[in-house]
């Protein structure tokens, strides 16, 4: 019954999102609601639609009020709430701008609900580096900043056709395994729901894309994979959970599966701070950015991360290895990736010869006027 369930549940939330990313696309048309390419670190250059996120949100949001209950997550009414404050924040800076300070403040609102009030949050380290219990207040503090810093590794990393997507679809469709393992309805429900949104939304997000989710679906989808982190480590506590395979590993499987947007934002931060930047300055370089400097496409860079990522996870599952060990290996692991990277990039470079991906838009192209009929299909 219970895959039975969650077939359904994929269904009906992949359904839901192609049906609404094609009104949200003839609407952006018929309105001119774009995401304009009038910035050197935008590489999509022609104008697109970036109200994606509005049909993940809804979605995920319509099938868990209409089948989820407290008995499944308690203090669900919380989780809708906040869920509902980042989807009017999110579409908010989508189409007229927010203030980086702005933001963060509502972020932190936004972890502090569900840590206090909620009651999501990060109890035990599991032994890592011999920690187990944390005290409440530090308990608050750590995971409010893992929630504020997860809702903001995956806006950042939402530069390239499928990447935000791709991982979160990774990391949704791992934890709906855990947690049917675990046979926790309630939560894998929301990671199979989550999983459904996103594959319906990567259709439309193939190069060239027809949309793109905007700062509404890439924070929205960093809290759902911030909320699915902390209660698989919570659930997965040798002393709740003594004879699953996971449990003394749970901090790196989760390390494992978001390897890429963590990596990516700590170097971020560091190197705008290096160069005396505020961390939230945007620029052009990502990692995303420097593969697509050296030539790949959009789906090419989106393959490789994926793949280093995949790496990670396997590295986590299959060496029998305690968490501190496999923490060095994941970061000896992203830090080779990333030296190797900046050697072909620096050649390049060198060679005063930079080549945008070959199926990168052209600036002076615009996009084409479509009928409402062909907006519609």
């Amino acid at each position: 019954m219970t895959i039975l369930f969650a077939s359904f549940i994929f269904v009906a939330n992949f359904l839901l999102v192609c049906y609404s990313i094609r009104k949200i696309i003839y609407i952006a048309h018929k309105k001119h609601l774009f995401d304009e390419p009038s910035e050197v670190r935008k590489i999509h250059l022609t104008k697109t639609p970036n109200l994606g996120g509005i049909a993940i949100c809804a979605a995920l949001v319509f099938t868990s009020s209409l089948f989820l209950s407290y008995v499944t997550i308690p203090k669900i009414n919380y989780l809708i709430f906040v869920s509902l404050v980042l989807f009017i924040l999110g579409t908010t800076d989508d189409l007229v701008g927010v203030n980086p300070t702005k933001k963060i403040i509502t972020q932190l609102a936004v972890a502090l609900i569900i840590t206090m009030l909620a009651g999501c949050r990060i109890t035990n380290l599991n032994g890592f580096l011999g920690i187990t219990v944390l005290p409440y207040a530090f308990s608050i503090v750590f995971s409010s900043v893992f929630i504020v810093f997860l809702i903001n590794a995956f806006n950042l990393i939402d530069g390239i056709d499928c990447l935000a997507g791709g991982i979160g679809l990774l990391v949704s469709i791992c934890f709906s395994f855990y947690f049917w393992e675990m046979q926790q309805t309630g939560f894998m429900f929301i990671a199979v729901a989550t999983a459904g949104c996103l594959g319906g939304f990567l259709l439309f997000n193939r190069t060239p894309a027809k949309i793109f989710m905007g700062d509404t679906g890439s924070m929205f989808l960093g809290f759902i994979t911030a909320l699915l982190s902390i209660n698989f480590m919570e659930l997965t506590q040798p002393t709740l959970f003594a004879k699953h395979a996971v449990s003394t590993k749970a901090p790196a499987i989760v390390l494992g599966l978001l390897i890429i947007p963590v990596f990516d934002t700590l170097r971020i931060f560091v190197l705008r701070l290096l160069q005396k930047k505020s961390p939230f300055a945007a620029d052009r370089n990502h990692i995303h950015h420097r593969l697509l400097d050296l030539g790949f496409s959009h789906l090419q860079s989106t393959g490789i991360l994926l793949l280093v990522n995949v790496l990670a996870l396997l590295a986590v599952l299959i060496l029998p290895f305690r968490t501190e060990i496999l923490f060095v290996i994941i970061a000896a692991l992203v830090l080779a990736c990333n030296a190797i990277l900046s050697f072909f990039h620096r050649k390049r470079m060198h060679n005063n010869r930079p080549n945008l991906a070959p199926h990168a838009y052209q600036l002076t192209r615009q996009p084409p006027l479509l009928a409402d009929s062909q907006l519609l299909k």
